[in-house]
């Protein structure tokens, strides 16, 4: 089954939100709870938040991608870490933009938010044309 490419979206977004409920929960545990406080300590509980998020992503991913060629064991591996590098774009971004608002003093939780819908698109279009391999034929259906 070919999933169409407005279906491939609604699923990537809806994953994406999961994954954003994730991250924030993440987040507010280390912020909140074990007292993550310095600016430093943010921005680290803001990237561990982000590493166990692109796993999550890339598990929840088979479903919006599940058309996609499959891999073996092997290339499967080979595969997270590429998902992995490219989210790494995103991360940088991320990080960047998290330095630079939280020393205009921007709430954590808004600035997490500013950054993670920031790169959504940017990631979508990665994932689609380079990680998971969208067959040919699909982009007729754009």
């Amino acid at each position: 089954m070919i999933v169409r490419y407005p279906e491939r979206i609604k699923r990537f977004l809806l994953v994406g939100f999961s994954a954003f409920l994730v991250n924030t929960a993440l987040t507010i545990l280390l912020v909140e709870i074990l007292e993550f406080v310095s600016s430093l300590q943010k921005n680290i509980a803001n990237f561990i938040a982000m590493e166990i998020s692109i796993f999550y992503n890339f598990i929840s991913r088979m479903w919006t991608w599940k058309d996609a060629p499959k891999k073996t064991h092997q290339n499967l591996v080979i595969q997270f870490f590429a998902f992995n590098f490219a989210a790494l774009a995103g991360v940088l971004i991320r990080i960047v933009s998290f330095a630079l608002l939280e020393s205009w003093r921007v709430y954590y939780f808004l600035n997490m938010t500013i950054g993670i819908g920031a790169t959504a698109m940017f990631d979508f279009f990665l994932y689609d044309k380079l990680i998971f391999g969208r067959v040919a034929h699909e982009k007729k259906e754009i």
